[in-house]
């Protein structure tokens, strides 16, 4: 070995950490790439028991419902609503129902002091959303033998939500409780889909109006 090659080597060997801090670098390096490896991001999607979206659909599909609706007594009347279903939305579905009814020229009093003349009784025989998924591809998953989560790997996913309403009223006299006219079933329906292709391409489909932003 000649002088030059001695002198490289002894440049090099001078600038190398010793074997202790050396040893605690590589094992700093490695923890930190296990725990960026490790980390995921989650955050939450709503923080009220009903999205947005499911709430326009809902809401959408009630006031649907009501489009072709007709009320089978002479207007002009004094009315007081009552709804009876299965959800525990009927507090809504009286407000909408009144809507509809002072719209179509009946008096609602707003102090419901008994001397209505009628009685609309509102059956909700459906008041709720479908929901259901399409999915082609690798879910997220963890493993023991992994340090990190591996995302998910979309191929193709359908994303569909239904909302749907069916009702139908009966008028009573306040009175003598008589059946003075009912209306057929009426149903409502709006939609909200949303497609993901390929990873990351994405498109939707809504006959909400507007649309969800």
């Amino acid at each position: 070995m000649n002088t030059t090659d001695r002198n490289m080597r002894r440049d090099v060997a001078g600038r190398r950490l010793p074997a202790g801090p050396r040893s605690w670098v590589l094992l700093c390096s490695a923890s930190l790439l296990l725990g960026v490896g490790g980390c995921s991001v989650s955050y939450g999607t709503t923080n009220t028991p009903r999205t947005t979206t499911e709430q326009l659909l809902l809401t959408q599909a009630f006031k649907r419902s009501l489009i072709d609706a007709v009320a089978p007594v002479r207007s002009g009347q004094s009315v007081a609503v009552e709804t009876i279903g299965l959800t525990a939305d009927q507090g809504y579905a009286n407000a909408l129902v009144e809507k509809w009814l002072t719209r179509e020229g009946f008096y609602v009093p707003k102090d419901k002091d008994g001397k209505e003349a009628l009685v609309v009784r509102v059956t909700l025989d459906a008041f709720g959303t479908v929901h259901n998924q399409t999915f082609l591809g690798m879910p997220a998953f963890t493993s023991m033998l992994i340090p990190f989560a591996l995302p998910q790997l979309t191929l193709y996913q359908a994303t569909r939500q239904r909302g749907h309403a069916r009702l139908s009223m009966d008028f009573l006299d306040k009175k003598t409780g008589q059946l003075v006219g009912s209306t057929p079933t009426y149903e409502g329906d709006a939609s909200s889909n949303e497609y993901i292709f390929l990873f990351v391409l994405s498109t939707t489909s809504s006959d909400l109006v507007p649309p969800v932003p």
